[in-house]
């Protein structure tokens, strides 16, 4: 799968998705499969997103929300699915892959007002040749 992914050195240490079959990158822990809230929000295809897009946008603790604002990740993962299932639907699917930002308070310990994040949908072909949609942060 990695010719989905523009996988280039600078991408590669941002955020490199996965290779080889979206079943095993799911089980791995390097995409998360997201499509059960990504149906309830609109979206017909598989949804999945990066580990770093979950560690970034979205991973968050009761520990986070005493140091910091009290969220939670269900929030921050609707935050983001919603996001970018609002940005395809008023703009329409333009190309394989579409940037959308979200505003998100960093996991820092220290911060509590909300900063722009850039993500990126790409749509692809899944194992089977099924569309699907990987959610995960561009170079």
């Amino acid at each position: 799968m990695s010719d989905f992914f523009d996988n280039n050195p600078e991408q590669l240490a941002i955020d490199p998705a996965y290779t080889g079959s979206r079943a095993e990158a799911i089980a791995e822990g390097t995409i998360i499969d997201v499509s059960d809230l990504g149906r309830q929000v609109g979206f017909k295809w598989p949804v999945a997103m990066t580990k770093a897009v979950w560690e970034d946008s979205v991973s968050w603790s009761d520990e986070d929300s005493e140091q910091q604002v009290p969220q939670n990740q269900k929030s921050r993962l609707f935050s983001v699915v919603g996001a970018c299932a609002d940005y395809v639907r008023t703009r329409g699917p333009q190309a394989d892959r579409m940037r959308f930002r979200i505003n998100r308070i960093p996991r820092d310990g220290v911060s509590r007002g909300a900063q722009q994040r850039l993500l990126q949908v790409v749509a692809h072909p899944g194992d089977d040749g099924e569309p699907v949609l990987t959610i995960r942060i561009p170079a």
